[in-house]
């Protein structure tokens, strides 16, 4: 009487898989096996093992079956979700197939990350943390919107993809190791340096093994030259076909504003393109550096554009005529924008974040080319949002100086450098898929290909320290010894709390307010004078060295 239930069980199998999973199949078939074993003769016993392996096929090819069916529901039910757009959805679902999620195609994280960017760019709040932070101070505070549901969500599933261990390398710097890897939590922020802060231009040249100069962007006069030539040939034709010479002038002026103003020069920058094939690629370059960097920090990256064209038609990065950049990354940094609006104690973390973002690409413009040309644009982003940050209390920190912003980012430089050598395969393939013309998804799925082909994971330790010694600083390399004492019990605890309080975002190595940066200042302040007074000190024994041999 129990074989008719059973075929009946099958049989269901085969249309619903929520039902077997249900159900216990292999007690009855266990118990059906136990009784024929006991009713058939001990000659016999060849038949019974025969019977067992059947049964053992039989259950392995029900469950093949049903494993099938489960990731033809589940990615059906997946692709439903994501066709609405609705990341919450997206998140819950995900949540509550946590073993299929560990198990998501290259695909179906391409899928996750094309309804990412449609999501963001149907969001109402699109002027929050682009990589260029216009005009960006503390009072006007709606530019850094922390309350944006659809790029808070956005930060939920890209650390719920990290932590089921589908983004390997996302948030691989300065950010806590995900649960997947089972480390314990280091004393504090992990970045490519450790040790001191302060970097002086020759330090920075012993670290990065290139030149202060290459990580300066050089003003070209491309322009200026090419108005000459233009000039120029307008004169021509004003000689040969005798056009008003001030006509083609004023025309042309007019052309160019026009241009300006209905396309934010889109026309012109077509023209450059064609003149300068190479800017094409040099752009990319760039733009890849502020990808990977805000990426490897734990910033989830919602688009990128390589083109004033491309921008006019993205709402994220102010898609309307006049105002549209050239080319830029769009991330977001959950924490810096609830910092900012003041819901949280602004962090030294988050400063140094957006300050290797920034400098992200002109290290890598340095990196490939010798030298950055472009850059000036996000040099002026860094020193607009370093001097926002004026005092709003008596306990706040001093406004940042001139020289302070200078150290600022050539740290920024630094570790900018280091992390893309460190993960030099994620750059290069990701600059490969942006050359193809790939989204967001393809970009991702690039560089955690790369990463996983290459070994490549959250960074377990610094390339080197930094100790202020002598005149410049001394740089120590990481050594093999290093590696010796870690593997005795290096990771500490941490001495900073770990938090993750009220955000969706990667977890952080404690809050470290920046009133608390007071100390390091002050220090700061204290050793530049002391190096000055040395310096005045040593000039004027030269001087007195001087006077007395020109005496005798």
């Amino acid at each position: 009487m129990m074989r008719p239930i059973l075929l009946l069980l099958a049989c269901k199998a085969c249309s619903s898989f929520t039902s077997v999973s249900r159900v216990t199949v292999n007690r009855p078939l266990h118990y059906v096996g136990s009784q024929q074993q006991h009713s058939i003769p001990a000659n016999n016993s060849f038949n019974t093992q025969q019977s067992s392996t059947s049964t053992t096929l039989s259950h392995s090819a029900l469950k093949a079956t049903v494993d099938q069916e489960e990731s033809v529901s589940f990615d059906k039910e997946l692709s439903q979700r994501l066709e609405s757009n609705n990341l919450q959805q997206v998140i819950s679902y995900l949540q509550s197939h946590a073993s299929s999620t560990k198990t998501l195609t290259s695909n179906q994280l391409k899928s996750i990350f094309e309804a990412i960017e449609v999501a963001t760019v149907q969001s109402d709040e699109n002027t929050v943390n682009k990589r260029s932070i216009e005009d960006a101070t503390i009072s006007s505070a709606v530019e850094f919107r922390a309350l944006d549901k659809v790029r808070a969500e956005m930060s939920q599933l890209y650390q719920l993809l990290r932590e089921e261990g589908k983004l390997r390398v996302f948030g691989a710097i300065g950010r806590l190791p995900p649960s997947s890897l089972r480390l314990p939590p280091p004393s504090g922020p992990i970045y490519p340096t450790t040790g001191s802060k302060i970097i002086t231009p020759k330090l920075l040249e012993t670290v990065t093994s290139m030149e202060m100069m290459s990580l300066t962007p050089q003003p070209t006069n491309f322009l200026l030259y090419g108005g000459a030539i233009l000039a120029s040939l307008e004169a021509v034709v004003s000689l040969m076909y005798g056009i008003n010479f001030n006509f083609l002038v004023v025309t042309t002026l007019l052309l160019a504003l026009a241009d300006q103003i209905l396309v934010s020069g889109a026309v012109f920058e077509t023209a450059l393109r064609i003149v300068r094939p190479e800017m094409t690629t040099r752009i990319t370059k760039h733009e890849a550096g502020h990808f990977l960097c805000a990426y490897l920090l734990g910033c989830p990256v919602e688009g990128v554009v390589l083109s004033t064209w491309a921008a006019l038609q993205d709402g994220r990065f102010a898609g309307r005529a006049g105002s549209a950049v050239s080319a830029g990354t769009s991330y977001y940094d959950i924490d810096l924008s609830e910092q900012i609006a003041g819901l949280k104690p602004l962090t030294r973390d988050s400063i140094d974040r957006y300050s290797i973002i920034v400098m992200g690409g002109i290290a890598a413009e340095a990196m490939e080319y010798g030298r950055a040309d472009g850059g000036a644009g996000d040099e002026e982003a860094l020193v607009r949002f370093l001097r926002s940050l004026n005092p709003r209390s008596t306990n706040a920190v001093s406004a940042w100086t001139p020289e302070l912003i200078r150290n600022q980012a050539r740290w920024g430089a630094t570790q900018a450098v280091l992390l893309m050598k460190e993960y030099k395969p994620c750059y290069d393939a990701l600059v490969d898929a942006l050359e193809r013309g790939g989204d967001l998804g393809q970009c991702i799925v690039a560089i955690e290909e790369a990463a996983e082909k290459n070994g490549l994971s959250w960074l377990r330790h610094s390339s080197g320290t930094i100790f202020e010694e002598g005149e410049f600083g001394k740089w120590v390399p990481y050594s093999d010894g290093d590696a010796i004492a870690e593997l005795n019990g290096s990771i500490a605890e941490p001495s900073a709390p770990i938090t993750n309080v009220g955000t969706n975002g990667v977890p952080t190595l404690g809050e470290d307010p920046i009133t608390e940066a007071e100390e390091f200042l002050k220090m700061y302040k204290e050793n530049l004078t002391q190096k000055l007074e040395t310096i005045d000190k040593k000039l004027n024994e030269l001087d007195n060295q001087t006077s007395i041999s020109d005496q005798k």
